[in-house]
């Protein structure tokens, strides 16, 4: 395809080259492997259980959250029957009412058997639900090892098919394009052009997933130019390049294919625990985590509480999960208040000199009387009998 581009030789405004029709006869992937990428798609889609497993795993969070609760409240109930123990003497000596304080010891011991029990029993729900979790797990992370096989297999289907296309004798990218540039008023059109060259060839290779840097020019003619009377020069050139397999490339079928990873920020406004597909990755408010592209089952625990969702990585991205907080009372410490003292009187004005960095205060200046006005000698001392004269308008001593 033909693409019009605009850059200036003195001040460069915009160089955006790109190839012509016939460039369209190189693709990096051809419609037939994109096809075959979208059977790996269907084949493989785990989206309905990657859902069904991760609220599977919420449910199992806060079932753990509730026996957890159930262990302090036996903790709570083992301190109490130890209480009542320890009264059980002063009770007998006091020829209490001892009928209903067995009542109440029994019934307490009863209680906690009642509670391990059910602790107990819980717990081993528990951990079946957690061996059948962790099989559906395993069963998504072995369709992704899967999915992940016939894309490389993919990928190396289409590196061969390329590889082989771009190292034959005969093979060319041809680029055609229109442009435009503003030139000297006192420049020819060849002069312009030579000057515009090295910028077409540079951009030309940087749009281009088939050419590098190091791209050799097999062919670069200027099939027409005219400049009108402001400078501005519009051409059509056609270049040809030898292509090659580069970096580029391999980065565009990776990304297209799914093969790359993204880093992921989890951020919450509580110091949650974060599972990624029924793994814990971390703990805290913020984290970092690297992951493959595609869908992921996120999870951030707080408490007895659980946020989740299924994600589909296409990139670096960051997934906000908070959580209401008890509010609390205000946590900041209020000093006691001073007592009021009777306001002091001002202290008088200093003046800070910059001869000795001292201060004195305005009382002790001395004052001359001169024709001019009133001086201040403020802590500076006389070196010469005429200074002393002038500073205390007194006579010396002869």
């Amino acid at each position: 395809m033909e693409k019009s581009v605009r850059y200036g030789s003195i001040a460069l405004a915009l160089v955006c080259l790109y190839a012509s029709n016939s460039y369209a006869a190189l693709e990096v992937i051809t419609s037939s492997e994109k096809n075959t990428l979208k059977d790996i798609e269907r084949q493989y889609n785990i989206d309905p259980q990657l859902i069904s497993v991760n609220d599977k795993f919420s449910r199992h969070n806060k079932k753990a959250n509730d026996i957890e609760e159930l262990k302090k409240k036996i903790v709570s109930e083992k301190a109490r029957y130890e209480e009542l123990v320890g009264q059980l003497q002063d009770k007998i000596l006091a020829k209490a009412n001892m009928p209903a304080f067995y009542r109440q010891i029994e019934d307490t011991v009863n209680g906690i058997d009642s509670l391990e029990t059910r602790t107990r029993l819980d717990t081993q729900t528990l951990e079946g639900e957690r061996e059948d979790i962790q099989a559906e797990y395993k069963s998504i992370n072995a369709k992704r090892s899967e999915k992940s096989q016939k894309l490389f297999k993919l990928k190396k289907d289409i590196t061969d098919r390329l590889v082989a296309d771009l190292s034959k004798s005969s093979s060319e990218l041809p680029v055609n394009i229109n442009g435009s540039t503003e030139c000297s008023k006192f420049q020819s059109i060849a002069d312009c052009l030579k000057e515009s060259k090295s910028y077409i060839l540079s951009n030309t290779r940087n749009e281009s997933p088939f050419l590098t840097d190091k791209s050799v020019l097999l062919d670069y003619e200027v099939l027409d130019a005219n400049m009108n009377m402001h400078g501005e020069l519009n051409y059509k050139v056609a270049m040809k390049f030898k292509p090659s397999y580069n970096k580029k490339i391999d980065a565009i079928i990776n990304e297209e294919l799914g093969l790359k990873s993204a880093m992921i920020t989890l951020v919450s406004n509580v110091d949650a625990d974060w599972y990624i597909n029924g793994n814990k990755v971390g703990t805290g408010k913020k984290l970092f985590h690297e992951i493959p592209l595609g869908k992921h089952g996120i999870l951030a625990s707080y408490q007895s509480e659980d946020k989740s969702s299924v994600e589909n990585i296409e990139g670096n991205g960051v997934f906000n999960y908070n959580f209401d907080k008890p509010q609390v009372a205000n946590s900041v410490e209020r000093l006691p208040e001073q007592p009021k003292q009777a306001e002091k009187a001002k202290p008088k004005a200093k003046y800070t000199l910059f001869s000795d960095n001292t201060s004195m205060p305005k009382g002790d200046a001395k004052k001359v009387t001169t024709e001019k006005g009133y001086e201040y000698f403020m802590g500076v001392k006389p070196s010469t009998k005429k200074q002393v004269i002038e500073f205390t308008n007194e006579p010396t001593e002869k």
